[in-house]
């Protein structure tokens, strides 16, 4: 769950060895099989950092001894270029960054935390970086943006899978249309570029591997993504298994796009 990757990460950031973990914690650290080129990591310090925001922030806790442990994941999430972590009121981060006011304990740990990175230093001889923890809305994400990140995969031009390749996408990009438009629901752009990369949001220092749109043959029209290599595969019909309905299709892309299992079986 959410809170068990919390749990682990201020287990591992407050000094403790994996070995000492909790075998649910230690089961979410070593049985992940991917090579991470970015998405597993962005999704990780996603879901985290959310759990951060509503455990620690709201309300701030004072009493508590683990803002030490959330500097340092604040750190890291900016450092490994995750999610920007602007889950800190506007006021806890000027007492953060301000070393001049008197301020309390949490604060003091989550300065110290931040600072084991040299983050904090960072703001001091570069004061525009604050702007990575200020909150702030984020730019909205576009349908323009969105084809722009993820690159379909073409066959060649004037190929039979080229023409099949077409049909699939083009009928993707009306359901991005609506999707952007606010007509599938739960379902944003934000939530199609979360399934194929692991984040709703295109990172301050870009993505390490090109979001992508692969085209495959498949039993099901059910999207699926490799979040490890920012890839999205999308299924081609062929003559024994047609595309469906139109409707019936966008359903199954607004099952993938709510869920986060990418589609696999």
């Amino acid at each position: 769950t959410n809170l068990d990757h919390t749990e682990t990460y201020l287990y591992t950031s407050q000094g403790n060895s994996d070995e000492e973990l909790p075998e649910s914690a230690s089961e979410i650290i070593h049985q992940q099989c991917a090579a991470d080129f970015g998405g597993p990591r962005k999704e990780f310090f996603s879901l985290v950092l959310q759990c951060i925001k509503e455990e620690y922030f709201e309300p701030v806790r004072e009493w508590s001894d683990d803002y030490e442990a959330v500097g340092r994941i604040l750190a890291l999430s900016t450092l490994q270029n995750g999610r920007l972590p602007r889950i800190m009121s506007a006021e806890v981060v000027e007492k953060v960054f301000n070393q001049v006011l008197p301020v309390d304990k949490y604060i003091q740990d989550l300065r110290k935390g931040l600072d084991s990175l040299g983050l904090v230093q960072l703001v001091q001889e570069l004061p525009a970086v604050i702007h990575l923890f200020t909150p702030q809305q984020s730019n909205p994400l576009t349908l323009k943006m969105l084809t722009h990140l993820l690159k379909p995969q073409f066959s060649a031009e004037g190929s039979n899978r080229r023409q099949r390749e077409n049909s699939t996408y083009t009928l993707f990009i009306k359901y991005m249309r609506e999707a952007a438009s606010g007509r599938r629901g739960a379902v944003n752009l934000g939530s199609i570029l979360r399934f194929a990369t692991g984040t709703e949001e295109e990172p301050v220092l870009g993505f390490a591997l090109q979001p992508s749109i692969q085209f495959m043959e498949s039993a099901n029209f059910l999207p699926t993504a490799n979040t490890c290599i920012n890839r999205m595969n999308l299924s081609l019909p062929d003559e024994s298994n047609p595309l469906p309905l139109q409707e019936e299709l966008f359903n199954l892309f607004d099952l993938a796009f709510c869920n986060t299992f990418f589609g696999l079986e």
